[in-house]
């Protein structure tokens, strides 16, 4: 079982500066990103884990030039910031991915290897995604993956859950995260160089989540690109470190890297590809029912509600933060909830996120 396109592309590619070649095994001038990744028990299978891991193989050499240039006209138009903060975390955008390359990634408490599928060729250069085998595994809340035959240390963290109760299904950008997406300016800042903050009472209200839905897997839903993921990991490990999980971003793929603010700022149509992110969610756990929690922003409320549509109470519960300036009115959510229950739904206000921890959503309440 595999996925064939877990990346959706938003924008293809033309040209590259830098020409790449084939090869099937690491060498001393190629990079791996591993994203953290679930673990499920395969249903072939009981005894045995399969793992969704994913992959990004890259040259180590950068041509940061034109990004480097792209940001200092920001910064010189008074967004201010440190340069350097904003490259280090775009510097992905500036990759040149390497395909062909097949990689095997071993955990301790597994009995297999986990391989993955040669990463692609154009438009996807240099990503893989694969449903691999990781055999019978003991125990732990989570693993560390290593990459085998690599130069430096890459790991992975994977989180193996079982095949029923509950989980939480989250967005990131002013969800969790302050982020400010409705306004340009104040996205960029947030996204590209400021210290992210979390969207406060939010930590404690999923730390009280791991309590009451008895240690439920935590998968974010993001419309960022992937080549913001280490950003992202870092926001969650410091912000909600006994709340992580994996990370499901979008492949935003540049024809010209100096297009990375207008990309950012001006993201596709994030429906279909959030509503194909919860489709692999069930394909991973379809016997759970997930807590799902998003805002108003962007298509949260049209996503997870056409996923109740679709999947019944897999989708256990709605949470939608109402953030000011959104789309807000009785109009859109009597549209987007049309067809589900209002006792599965709830708009709440950052004035009613403590309140939420008192909600008894395994015993039938939202």
């Amino acid at each position: 079982m595999r996925f064939t396109s877990v990346f959706l592309s938003c924008v293809v590619v033309t040209a590259w500066a830098t020409p790449v070649t084939y090869h099937s095994s690491l060498n001393s001038l190629d990079e791996v990103l591993l994203f953290d990744a679930p673990a499920f028990q395969d249903p072939d299978n009981a005894s045995n884990s399969l793992v969704s891991l994913q992959a990004f193989v890259y040259l180590k050499q950068f041509d940061l030039t034109t990004l480097t240039s792209a940001l200092t006209a920001w910064t010189l138009g008074g967004i201010g910031g440190s340069i350097e903060t904003a490259v280090e975390r775009l510097k992905l955008f500036a990759a040149v991915g390497v395909p062909g390359v097949s990689l095997s990634v071993g955990v301790a408490e597994c009995s297999e290897q986990a391989t993955l599928s040669a990463t692609s060729g154009l438009p996807d250069l240099g990503l893989s995604a694969t449903n691999a085998s990781l055999g019978h595994c003991d125990g732990g809340n989570a693993f560390t993956g290593t990459l085998f035959n690599a130069d430096d240390v890459v790991t992975t963290t994977i989180f193996p859950s079982g095949t029923n109760g509950f989980g939480v299904i989250s967005d990131i950008d002013d969800t969790v995260k302050v982020s400010h997406v409705l306004n340009t300016f104040q996205f960029i800042k947030t996204t590209l160089f400021d210290n992210p903050e979390p969207v406060p009472g939010m930590p404690d209200l999923y730390a009280s989540l791991i309590q009451t839905l008895n240690d439920p897997p935590f998968i974010y839903i993001t419309g960022s690109p992937y080549q913001l993921f280490p950003f992202l990991r870092d926001f969650l490990k410091a912000s909600f470190p006994n709340s992580r999980g994996p990370i499901f971003s979008q492949n935003v793929t540049l024809a010209d890297v100096s297009q990375v603010i207008d990309v950012l700022s001006n993201p596709n149509d994030l429906l279909d590809y959030k509503l194909s992110q919860v489709d692999r969610v069930h394909g991973i756990y379809p016997n759970k029912s997930f807590l799902t929690i998003g805002d108003s922003t962007q298509s949260d409320p049209e996503v997870y509600a056409e996923a109740y549509r679709k999947y019944g109470d897999f989708i256990r519960c709605i949470w939608i933060r109402r953030v000011d300036g959104a789309n807000n009115s009785n109009e859109r959510f009597t549209a987007a909830f049309n067809g589900v229950p209002q006792t599965k739904y709830r708009i709440y206000t950052d004035e009613e996120i403590p309140g939420l921890a008192l909600i008894d959503v395994a015993g039938g309440s939202c």
